[in-house]
């Protein structure tokens, strides 16, 4: 090993002290503000503000804004960037990442790549911040501006020369020794984990296990609803082969070779992730061969060691976790995922969600009695779950605020630690005994398109990467949205818009559910853990929370103001009781409940009827809220979801996202009569609508829906600790 170039001098050797940059900022104590028009940046909090209010920006994009501030005026190279921001140990597509991050930026800036008032990109190089900007301590006294100094040059002293070159000696001595002595395994732990690519192809993987002996994996993917195949694809192979299995998912596979798959038909319940579809359940040979199926309405599975199996389905509104099939270990109001014994059989660990559909929610588990424990806090989202081999602990793949979910462990003392983090999101699939982790990294997005009066083409309407269109004004010019991904925050955003496309005005948090017809307010619903019903103004005014009687859970389903604009229908569910339909006023009084449980959808029309949908399809039309009993039954098909009314409550709206192209029906409520209105229109072949996200103006003029775009590439990877 070389001495440092300091001290190769034998005598009057000059010692350098490092000099600063340029220009560098020099903080007080208390920290300090860059401030650039109506916004500014707290670099001591990490907090972007607007006007004196804080806006939301996640930790990488805030490097990235702080970096380019400290160096405004000058080019900033990509190169830079991702040396500064990344760190090391984190694995990921730098350009992805960073170009992710400064969309993020323009985002809360309202700023534009094309013609640009913050950020500026140099093409092939990097960016630069080109506002003025002025800097300031929290006293608002001005911070210091250091030009950089030359270096200061000090003359070693040539008797102490030899005694700095003996520590030296010393200390690379004893580095040598205790390379000899750190345990290998030690040493192992800091090396780069080894990733190996199984997927190429653009679809979404919907479920991956390891085969017994880890030498393979099996996994289901496809473009779109109903296109799942079956694959077994041998690690280190070029291409996988297909089983011979199709419209299938992937649930498990036992330690003797047999594998429980989902088998979607006609009367799946198709969910917006493959984690919340229910098909039959069914048993298949490894090698392939004909389903043979066991009963219906599962939405997951696992094996356990002797080779028994544990199931996840639905029952009047309530998730249940059964082992063996039939006893129930546990059961909630939301939904239940990726069901995983414990090496030795004696546990089982899920994730618990408390609303559905939303993934949000925390890492549970359960012993063959139903004795329950929570192992972890609380995320905002959370996919795929696994156990380590050795059984002490729990990994999972989640995220406290957005989408882009890290591989986590947590151990039976519920401490809780970070195993890896890549650019965008991980859902972890399966843990193979010799310690690989099977996983896929996803590119989700969720956008908007809106048809309006006169228009052949449909507009896009998205505004961030998890839009989801949730209401129209009457007369079509006003969309209301949610915003539920990166930049969203804990408790997502409701905003409006108008369908010319112009900017939209963000009204507050919680999710998007539908205006009020005389237009003066907006419901949303807060998500759990602190759930609970708001209205947001249009206008000038103060958010006003409602009431929660004795509801548990709410249910993203749409909740809808009745004609009056004084009241809501809404789903919920509170102790001893499945899912029902709700309504209260909203100018005071606890909710009540009108419907049998197992209700899955509520909508009113403009005249003020009600149409309650339970599980099995079956519709009660309700003259109002009031009354006791529903006045007709409705049999709507497999799939079909009520999606909005015609002006004079006479027919409604129905849709079904697993037809290909998507269709919205009309049916006449009196006669029955089915008729076709519209073929909705995707904006590319890789997308597909997974819910029941389309709202029509009752004239029929204008309508809007929510569009999801999701790619999956699978990766087993080796060396994570």
């Amino acid at each position: 090993m070389s001495l440092p170039n300091r001290l190769r001098a034998r005598t009057a050797t000059p010692m350098v002290d490092s000099g600063m940059s340029s220009v560098q900022l020099r903080p007080s104590e208390s920290g300090f503000i860059i401030r650039f028009g109506i916004y500014e940046v707290d670099l001591r909090r990490g907090e972007l503000r607007k006007s004196g209010l804080r806006i939301r920006l996640q930790e990488q994009p805030f490097q990235v804004l702080a970096i380019l501030l400290k160096r405004h005026g000058e080019v900033v190279t990509r190169e830079e960037l991702c040396q500064e921001v990344w760190q090391a140990d984190t694995f990921v597509d730098f350009d992805h990442a960073l170009n992710t991050a400064v969309k993020k930026i323009r985002a809360a800036l309202s700023d534009d790549a094309d013609n640009p008032r913050f950020i500026e990109t140099i093409p092939r190089r990097g960016y630069k911040f080109i506002a003025p900007v002025e800097t300031t301590n929290q006293s608002s006294s001005p911070v210091s501006l250091v030009p950089r100094a030359h270096p200061a040059v000090r003359w070693l002293d040539p008797s102490n020369a030899f005694a700095v070159i003996g520590v030296i000696a010393v200390v690379i001595a004893l580095v040598g020794v205790a390379w000899k002595l750190v345990p290998r395994r030690q040493l192992e732990q800091v090396s780069a984990p080894d990733f190996q690519r199984l997927t190429f192809d653009a679809g979404e993987l919907s479920g991956a296990r390891f085969t017994p002996d880890a030498a393979s994996v099996i996994y289901s993917s496809g473009p779109r609803y109903f296109s799942e195949q079956v694959f077994n694809q041998r690690i280190g192979a070029a291409v996988a082969q297909p089983l011979g299995v199709s419209k299938a998912l992937v649930l498990a596979v036992s330690r003797s070779g047999e594998l429980a798959l989902s088998v979607l038909d006609t009367g799946s319940d198709l969910g917006v992730w493959p984690e919340r579809t229910f098909g039959t359940l069914a048993r298949v040979p490894i090698g392939g061969g004909a389903p043979r199926e066991l009963l219906q309405n599962a939405g997951a599975a696992d094996w356990s060691p002797d080779g028994q199996l544990a199931i996840v389905r639905e029952v009047d509104g309530k998730s249940r976790l059964e082992f063996p099939i039939g006893k129930i270990l546990y059961e909630n109001s939301g939904w239940i995922s990726s069901p995983r014994f414990s090496p030795r059989g004696d546990r089982i660990a899920f994730l618990d969600h408390p609303i559905a559909p939303d993934d949000r929610g925390s890492v549970v588990m359960v012993d063959l009695n139903g004795n329950k424990t929570v192992l972890s806090g609380f995320w905002e989202s959370e996919r795929g779950l696994a156990w380590a081999p050795n059984g002490e602990e729990v990994w999972f793949t989640a995220a406290r605020s957005g989408v882009s979910r890290a591989l986590y462990a947590v151990n039976m003392r519920r401490e809780e630690r970070r195993v890896l983090s890549v650019a965008g999101g991980l859902s972890l699939q399966d843990i193979a005994d010799d310690g690989r982790v099977l996983l896929t990294r996803d590119n989700e997005r969720l956008g908007i398109e809106f048809v309006g009066p006169g228009m052949s083409e449909p507009r896009d309407l998205s505004w961030l990467d998890w839009s989801m269109s949730a209401d129209l004004s009457r007369d079509g010019k006003m969309l209301l949205f949610g915003e539920e991904g990166e930049n969203s925050g804990f408790t997502y955003q409701v905003g409006l818009r108008p369908t010319d496309g112009s900017s939209p005005v963000m009204l507050g948090e919680g999710t998007a559910e539908s205006l009020s017809p005389d237009g003066k307010w907006a419901l949303s619903i807060i998500p759990p853990p602190d759930a609970h019903v708001i209205l947001l103004p249009l206008a000038a005014g103060t958010p006003r929370p409602l009431e929660k009687g004795a509801i548990q859970q709410y249910r993203f389903s749409r909740a809808e103001w009745l004609p009056d604009s004084q009241r809501i229908a809404f789903l919920a569910g509170e102790a001893g009781h499945g899912t029902r339909c709700y309504v209260q006023n909203v100018n005071g009084g606890a909710p009540r409940a009108f419907t049998p449980d197992g209700i899955v959808s509520c909508s009113a029309s403009p005249d003020g009827k009600i149409l309650a949908v339970k599980s099995d399809g079956e519709g009660l039309l309700y003259k109002s809220a009031v009354e006791g009993a529903p006045e007709q039954e409705i049999k709507l098909n497999p799939g079909e979801a009520p999606i909005g009314w015609t002006s004079d409550g006479g027919s409604i709206y129905l849709f079904d996202p697993r037809r290909n192209p998507p269709t919205i029906t009309r049916l006449e409520l009196a006669s029955g009569r089915r008729s076709p209105w519209k073929q909705l229109r995707l904006p590319a072949s890789n997308t597909q609508m997974k819910g029941d996200e389309v709202v029509i103006t009752p004239d029929g003029q204008s309508y809007a829906y929510t569009y999801s775009r999701h790619l999956s590439d699978l990766y087993v990877v080796k060396g994570l600790k």
